[in-house]
């Protein structure tokens, strides 16, 4: 079940490729795309939120969010240099490139919650079950909340959870402080 979130991977490409093609065609229905793609958002982090609850191997969650994160990386490459040049090109129109700030800001949130969110629980049922100590899920909650630095904490998620796969943990072994 864990394997369905790959697609939180792949549908910011989608996305971007939507936006593209509706902004080169500025057609009647541009409006109701983007509207669709919203909501089509809203599910998908609605259903990354659920599945990553219900999800009975946080092992598998934590794996598959790592290679989300990866898969990504390219898209915010792309994402970063449209924000900006849409932003400086329009600003050339008396500034209104500031109007577009917030949009961008908020798909990029966007896109972020559906891999934080996954990796925040894998951190929550790393601690409840006593595999990492405190200090480390702390370090982990904030770590996994910062860009860039957020793909270093998913390997040590992942790691972790195969480290806990292998040996047999006990209370002096989680180092609890």
């Amino acid at each position: 079940m864990e394997w369905i979130l790959i697609i939180n991977g792949i549908t910011p490409y989608i996305y971007l490729g939507i936006a593209a093609i509706t902004a080169e065609l500025a057609s009647d229905y541009s409006d109701y795309i983007m509207i669709g793609m919203l909501i089509a958002f809203g599910v998908q982090l609605l259903a990354t939120i659920i599945l990553s609850i219900v999800s009975k191997d946080k092992a598998k969650l934590a794996k598959v969010t790592m290679i989300n994160k990866f898969i990504q990386i390219p898209y915010y490459i792309i994402f970063f240099v449209i924000a900006v040049m849409g932003v400086l090109l329009m600003m050339g129109l008396m500034g209104i490139g500031l109007l577009f700030i917030p949009f961008f800001i908020a798909i990029d949130v966007g896109v972020f919650l559906t891999t934080v969110i996954p990796e925040e629980i894998c951190t929550i049922k790393l601690i409840s079950s006593k595999k990492i100590p405190v200090w480390k899920f702390i370090l982990y909650l904030v770590g996994n909340c910062i860009y860039c630095v957020d793909i270093v904490f998913a390997v040590l998620v992942h790691k972790d959870f195969k480290k806990s796969l292998q040996t047999p943990v006990t209370e002096a072994s989680a180092g609890e402080t």
